[in-house]
């Protein structure tokens, strides 16, 4: 269900007093509500800087009681978690907005501890899903064996970024993200350059990927007019083929480029990737139909407290090597 255009711009300011809360309102953040900004299709569009930089501040307070659906009340405490923790910490400043937010939509103390077991230790872990992959000397073997990565983790991304539910999808979210960083470890080790978790994390930051603004603003936008599943599967599909091959061109480089001239590159691969999307989506489409039962089974055991979010991800690498 999604929720309406004077909603989604509330939620969106809501959004941008917790990115400008702590004083630096980081690219990931401004990239992340301008991408939310243009999918709506407003009568008077509102530019990204003029939500970020308005002199009067914003009345959090004032956005908070336009949230009148259900939907977007028990949306936007969870998309306000991600964004203050965007940069890894929460500060005072933004932890006071949080306690509004949750005060004022009726986020309950268990609801709240859920979420922080759900997203914090996630963030903060050093356990690495395991790779099988292993370093290919020859360079036609090593280029299939990449293509094959890149495509089959692309394609199971965009299952989950299709999963429709928000709130059960914060997981799924976060399962995206430990499979994009599971797939640079692998066509790392393709190349010869192993590699830990925090650097292949790192590389997923540098192209805007993986952050807690990306993860705010993709929780929400599931509730936005004009979005929906097909756009979600659409995006994830794009952003992970795209990490995939200018990692590949990164590493081909001897892993001695600068990453950050990348960001040109993973650009024009995300419109490959939304090329090469077009020409899977029927085979996304039924592999999304034969894991919706799973997901659905997965994200209840994890919500239960039956299995961890680390559980719950390595389940989603043995759904990507099956």
């Amino acid at each position: 269900m999604t929720i309406r255009d004077i909603e989604a711009v509330a939620s969106l300011k809501i959004l941008a007093a917790v990115a400008r809360a702590d004083g630096t309102v980081h690219n990931d953040e401004r990239k992340s509500l301008a991408a939310a900004l243009e999918s709506l299709d407003l009568e008077k569009p509102i530019p990204v800087d003029e939500l970020l930089g308005t002199d009067k501040g914003i009345d959090v307070l004032a956005e908070l009681r336009r949230l009148e659906s259900p939907e977007s009340r028990e949306q936007i405490y969870r998309s306000a978690f991600f964004m203050a923790y965007a940069d890894g910490a929460c500060t005072k400043e933004e932890q006071a907005l949080l306690d509004l937010v949750a005060a004022e939509t009726g986020v309950t103390a268990e609801q709240r501890a859920a979420l922080e077991r759900l997203f914090v230790p996630s963030a903060q872990r050093t356990s690495l899903l395991p790779t099988k992959a292993r370093t290919i000397d020859d360079s036609t073997e090593r280029a299939a064996h990449v293509s094959k990565e890149i495509l089959k983790y692309a394609a199971l991304t965009a299952v989950l970024g299709a999963f429709p539910i928000p709130g059960l999808a914060i997981a799924t979210d976060l399962g995206v993200v430990a499979l994009q960083v599971k797939m640079v470890r692998d066509i790392g080790q393709y190349w010869g350059h192993p590699m830990d978790r925090n650097a292949a994390k790192s590389m997923l930051y540098g192209m805007g990927l993986g952050t807690g603004a990306r993860l705010a603003v993709n929780n929400l936008a599931k509730l936005l007019p004009g979005w929906g599943s097909a756009v979600g599967a659409t995006t994830s599909f794009a952003s992970t083929y795209a990490l995939g091959k200018v990692i590949e061109k990164y590493f081909a480089a001897d892993a001695k480029g600068d990453l950050a001239s990348l960001k040109d590159d993973f650009k024009a691969a995300e419109k490959e990737g939304k090329a090469t999307y077009a020409e899977h989506e029927d085979e996304v489409a039924e592999k999304a139909v034969a894991s919706k039962a799973t997901l659905a089974k997965l994200t209840a055991e994890l919500n239960a407290g039956k299995i961890t979010q680390a559980e719950l991800e390595q389940k989603l690498s043995d759904m990507a090597d099956a």
